[in-house]
């Protein structure tokens, strides 16, 4: 009998060590504080400088943090420099901080997502965007976000 109980004790330590390497290795799907504090509405500008080149005005919202990533929305108002034809685009927005003060994030905007990385400084985002369609052409240009006033 004393192998038979010795067997046990083995598999009961093999499966507690197992269920603890598991649970270890899960992450919390609580949100995390956010060290970003990026929370609010921002003024967007920028240009797009291809294919076309429009202005682009609008704003972006930050409506959740957690950690290092944010999530929101964006909603601009493009004005072609050729024709003054305005559209608008609107879509999700989801990114990170991505190194210390450097902003990286992707806009769902007609369906294609525009990465945009930019650096802050303090209230001011500034930095480039690019994106491309399911047609393989891409767009690009610059973007600059001020925080609104509260």
């Amino acid at each position: 009998m004393k192998p038979i109980i010795a067997a046990r004790a083995v598999l009961g330590l093999l499966a507690l060590g197992g269920s603890v390497l598991v649970s270890g290795c899960l992450k919390s799907t609580e949100p995390q504080a956010s060290s970003l504090q990026l929370d609010g509405s921002w003024n967007y500008t920028g240009v797009q400088t291809s294919p076309v080149r429009e202005t682009l005005s609008g704003t972006l919202t930050i409506s959740r943090e957690s950690g290092t990533s944010f999530q929101g929305r964006l909603d601009l108002v493009a004005v072609s420099s050729q024709t003054g034809q305005q559209r608008v685009l609107g879509g999700l927005v989801s990114g990170s901080e991505s190194a210390s003060n450097v902003i990286d994030f992707d806009a769902n905007l007609e369906a294609n997502p525009r990465r945009h990385v930019g650096d802050q400084v303090a209230d001011t985002v500034s930095g480039t965007w690019v994106g491309s369609s399911t047609d393989g052409s891409t767009a690009s240009g610059t973007f600059r976000i001020e925080r609104e006033s509260k």
